[in-house]
């Protein structure tokens, strides 16, 4: 019983910047908390992993982590805010690197998949296209294939894909309890009890 309400406190911790902050714009007319939701439905769709739905619901907490510090999207003011760092570093404490590390890996995976796919890069919105600029552009040749050798290559590269497709304003997809007691699994608290027993 101590096990799960230590794991019900991670979960709630890490919902609460969605709780307080979710309800501002992503940039695509529609909300942060809406964004997440679609983001680990579409995961949930391709029958991803449960630490990659994880990752799509979570993947852009860093976001509401500086607004919740400093009362303003960096982004806004022209700065890359570094959102996915922040947000690996936030849930690290909550979560295995199965988790963390494709999230620390999806605007790399933005830039790379813009510097190697001719139909990624013309599908890209104009607020998508101002972002990357941001957070650097271009990769180089070799950039690409260093990125390429990290093992979470692929993970990063299907969170960035359920990252685009979720930016749909009039879609309708379940709301956190539905992610709720999954998340609570994956805690570390439960996960590293389950590896001792």
């Amino acid at each position: 019983m101590r096990l799960r309400t230590l794991a019900r406190k991670a979960v709630d911790q890490v919902w609460q910047p969605f709780a307080d902050y979710g309800h501002m714009p992503l940039g695509e007319d529609i909300s942060q908390t809406r964004h997440a939701l679609q983001c680990a439905w579409f995961a949930e769709q391709d029958n991803a992993p449960a630490h990659l739905v994880i990752a799509a619901l979570l993947h852009d907490v860093g976001h509401l982590i500086t607004w919740q510090e400093q009362g303003l999207h960096p982004e806004a003011g022209g700065d890359n805010g570094y959102h996915e760092k922040v947000g690996a570093a936030f849930l690290s404490e909550y979560f295995a690197d199965d988790v963390t590390k494709p999230i620390r890996l999806h605007v790399a995976a933005k830039r790379y998949l813009y510097s190697t796919d001719a139909a990624y890069r013309d599908s890209l919105s104009a607020a998508s296209q101002q972002s990357l600029e941001l957070q650097g552009g271009w990769m180089d040749e070799s950039t690409c294939r260093a990125f390429e050798s990290s093992p979470w290559f692929v993970d990063a590269l299907r969170l960035r894909k359920y990252d685009e497709q979720g930016k749909q304003p009039a879609l309708q997809v379940p709301g956190i309890d539905h992610y709720y007691e999954l998340l609570i699994q994956h805690t570390r608290v439960v996960q590293e009890r389950n590896t001792h027993v």
